[in-house]
């Protein structure tokens, strides 16, 4: 262990009142929380990172785009290349038209899928009328169940028809008036409005780039889109894992300890250090994307290895008394903190040099949560937790 030339915190008689300092990152982080921007995987749209040697006019191209593509929210940020030019990264809003469409479509297999098992009912119970042997009560059961699947047909079929009509107007804009003379059933209009919506998809993406190649000199790029439903199911299972992830952490505590303040102490620990995270994004503007998600379900991991380490140091061992023991967790917190601080510096310092978004989002929210890591354990839990064992010795 690195020896670490701090006095100890906890020696004096009023070592409690620097639980103080981590209430107030927590205040200052909450009011930045809603500050936090939505990225495009969980609010849907599409972002397009590219390299050019030409001028960039932020205003110009963000006008452009949005005059030109029917949309309101257009972000540019713009960044120095590490081998000469410039880095761009585009961020537009999906189109409304395009997300209508999606959304629509998604709706539309759900009927066509109940128009299909309606039909088939149909056909099963008449097949029962004409060809079987029944009796007149089997009969009658038949011809109400045939009633029944009849009318869930018409029903789906109304609203299958309905949709088609909504999803043409909202991708013709993109295709032209596209030909419905061939779909005269059910699966042949699905395959069209399939078809149809990729080649809208496809047409957008090149007005897209035939506007950026506009204002800009370019080559190589990437292009993500995501959409509605899939922004959607990115941000339900965001909330979910964030959910279980507490929850099997507290779990596994709980086990451990077997006592209630220690173990509230590591969770409250961890929750700290997600929020001053948080706090961060919100005041830098970091996003909240996937990668941005991974930093922080990292974060609990990095807590849990400090909170512990004060817990199982200041409440299994003898040695000493419990207020040196802290301090001797503390040092070798700082140490392992001050390694993964200098780790994701670099990775931070790389990913600025090479534009690379993915890790910057998960070095910048990991280095935050780190300092909020060393604010949070010994500020808060190591009071905890000496608060306890003196309190229990009495």
């Amino acid at each position: 262990m690195i020896p670490i030339a701090i006095p100890n915190i906890y020696a004096g008689p009023n070592y409690k009142r620097i639980i103080i300092i981590p209430f107030i990152f927590i205040l200052l982080s909450l009011y930045f929380v809603p500050k936090i921007p939505a990225g495009i995987d969980l609010r849907g749209g599409i972002l397009i990172t590219l390299q050019t040697n030409s001028t960039v006019n932020a205003t110009s191209l963000e006008a452009a785009l949005s005059q030109e593509l029917g949309v309101h929210d257009v972000s540019i940020s713009t960044a120095p290349g590490p081998l000469g030019g410039t880095g761009v990264e585009v961020e537009i809003e999906q189109n409304e038209n395009l997300s209508t469409a999606e959304r629509t479509l998604r709706t539309f297999y759900e009927d066509y899928t109940s128009f299909s098992s309606a039909d088939f009912d149909a056909l099963s119970f008449r097949s029962q009328l004409e060809h079987g042997n029944l009796t007149d009560e089997a009969k009658m059961t038949a011809q109400t169940q045939l009633a029944d699947a009849e009318s869930r047909r018409n029903a789906s079929l109304a609203a299958v028809n309905a949709e088609a009509d909504t999803i043409f107007t909202s991708i013709e804009p993109f295709t032209g008036q596209i030909d419905r003379s061939n779909a005269t059933s059910p699966t042949a209009l699905r395959d069209l409005l399939t078809r149809s919506y990729s080649q809208a998809q496809a047409a957008y993406r090149d007005r897209v780039l035939g506007v950026l190649r506009s204002q800009l000199s370019f080559t190589d790029f990437t292009y993500k889109e995501v959409s509605p439903s899939l922004s959607e199911f990115f941000l339900q299972k965001t909330i979910q894992v964030v959910i279980f992830s507490f929850l099997f952490t507290t779990i596994v505590v709980v086990v451990i300890f077997r006592s209630l303040v220690p173990s509230v102490a590591v969770i409250f620990g961890a929750m700290n250090d997600i929020i001053i995270a948080l706090g961060a994004m919100g005041l830098f503007g970091i996003p909240m994307t996937l990668a941005s998600l991974g930093a922080l379900l990292m974060l609990i991991g990095f807590s849990l290895d400090t909170d512990m380490l004060v817990s199982i140091r200041v409440l299994k061992r003898e040695e000493g008394n419990p207020r040196d023991r802290a301090y001797s967790a503390m040092k070798t917190g700082l140490t392992m903190s001050a390694t993964g601080m200098i780790a994701f510096g670099v990775l931070l310092v790389v990913s600025i040099l090479l534009q690379l978004p993915t890790y910057f989002q998960i070095s910048a929210v990991v280095l935050a949560g780190l300092v909020g890591d060393v604010i949070a354990t010994w500020c808060t839990n190591a009071v905890l937790v000496l608060w306890y064992v003196e309190g229990r010795r009495k």
